[in-house]
């Protein structure tokens, strides 16, 4: 697979070609304001890349520095996805038994019906948001060398595409692993909701799919656009 440090090689290489690019045009004996103001510009952007490229460790740094005070890692994160995954497929499972008995199967069907639909909707959201958070853990290393390789072409042709590269790396890098502590803040950690053997139509209207509507789908999905209006925010601080 990639390798971080070679990226971040080829994109000092662009961040030295900018700057020899930059060097030509502004000692260029051409009265053009529109050509010579890019002398500058370019060495400007070189120079910028090429502390990137230095910094990029440090950031890093500062990233888990970040996650140790929030109290938050990797490890922790994933359990709880995995927990999840594992109530949704524990609460449908109860659910697949109470549908074959033929007192449920009647006036309250609908109910377990939407339910059902609620519970396998929220295990596949999860199961696409485990898929994510791993490609994160395992390359945030390497989207942040893209988003840096790409600031460094010239004439800010990737400039603000890498930093919203860069801008999108850290922050989820940093942001997925608080989930869990924003649910439970909010109160609404699914995995604190526990279902009855024998649910009663008034708990599963009342309490339970309201429960997962919320801490499952709702409000996961606004975390995460929480997160991405913080990458855009980042992305546009860098860029």
């Amino acid at each position: 697979m990639w390798n971080p440090f070679e990226i971040l090689f080829y994109a000092q290489l662009l961040a030295s070609l900018s700057y020899s690019i930059g060097a030509l045009l502004y000692a260029l004996p051409i009265p053009v304001y529109g050509i010579k103001k890019w002398g500058p510009i370019l060495i400007k952007d070189s120079i910028y890349v090429s502390i990137w490229t230095l910094m990029d460790s440090a950031v890093f740094g500062l990233a888990k520095q970040i996650m140790e005070m929030l109290g938050i890692n990797w490890n922790s994160y994933f359990n709880w996805l995995f927990q999840v995954e594992n109530w949704d497929m524990n609460a449908y499972l109860i659910l697949r038994t109470l549908l074959t008995i033929v007192s449920y199967v009647s006036i309250n069907y609908p109910v377990f019906m939407l339910f059902s639909f609620l519970l396998g909707l929220s295990a596949s959201y999860f199961e696409f948001l485990d898929m994510i958070s791993l490609m994160i853990y395992q390359y945030v290393g390497v989207f942040v060398a893209i988003g840096i390789l790409l600031m460094g072409l010239p004439f800010r042709i990737g400039r603000s595409i890498g930093a919203s590269f860069i801008g999108s790396s850290l922050v989820f890098y940093v942001g997925l692993p608080y989930m869990p502590n924003f649910l439970t803040a909010l109160d609404l950690n699914i995995l604190n909701l526990n279902i009855p053997a024998n649910p009663d139509i008034q708990f599963l209207l009342q309490v339970a799919i309201p429960e997962i509507f919320l801490a499952n789908l709702f409000m996961p999905t606004a975390y995460i656009a929480i997160l991405s209006g913080l990458s855009i925010g980042l992305g546009n601080a860098i860029g």
